[in-house]
């Protein structure tokens, strides 16, 4: 299963956002596909890649200082009281440009069997 969208993908039109998504992981579905693969899972060194990227990308917005649930701070909510960064702040341009050259680099952030 992917999630299509969620933490750490692009904001904004939400239906233009998830087209790309789903054809992205059609694309990755078809290379698996076409390599007689049949698991993917994200490397540990890919999410820590990525999860750093975002984590860039929020330094300075007022939007990640905000107590809410986008930034893992719900007073209502015991345990609940760590900030975290869980937005994509990036342009979708860009979002789409780092996903593209994954996909052109092979998935390497993936493992694949």
């Amino acid at each position: 299963m992917a999630m299509l969208m969620g933490p750490h993908t692009a904001l904004g039109n939400i239906p233009r956002s998830i087209e790309y998504n789903v054809e992205w992981v059609t694309g990755l579905l078809r290379h698996a596909r076409d390599h007689g693969l049949t698991r993917v899972e994200a490397t540990e060194a890919g999410v820590a890649s990525w999860t750093d990227h975002v984590k860039a990308l929020g330094v300075g917005l007022l939007s990640n200082e905000v107590d809410s649930w986008m930034t893992g701070i719900n007073r209502n909510v015991e345990g609940k009281q760590t900030r975290i960064i869980a937005r994509y702040s990036g342009s979708a341009p860009a979002y789409r440009a780092r996903c593209d050259e994954v996909a052109a680099n092979g998935y390497r952030e993936l493992a694949l069997a």
